[in-house]
């Protein structure tokens, strides 16, 4: 149902994680109460809540900037394993 917003943010998500010298590995949105934009992120030798703190203030912004989603929603990201 809202697979067409992951194919719209997935190139620019992906680039961010680059340049962060991030690898993502999902992009997920689902509604159960609210919808839920989740990201999932790693980095090699380990992810810290830093990574996932800078990552999702840079995609925030860029989901922000370009009113990619019209409706009010909660963004997560997420890693594989905090370190």
């Amino acid at each position: 149902m809202y697979d067409y917003i992951i194919d719209k943010i997935k190139d620019k998500a992906e680039q961010i994680a680059k340049d962060l010298e991030l690898t993502l590995h999902d992009i997920k949105i689902f509604k159960n109460k609210n919808l839920v934009l989740r990201f999932t992120i790693s980095r090699a030798g380990g992810t810290s809540i830093k990574d996932c703190e800078i990552y999702s203030k840079r995609i925030e912004s860029y989901l922000d900037e370009n009113d990619i989603i019209e409706e009010r929603y909660f963004l997560e990201v997420q890693s594989k394993g905090i370190k």
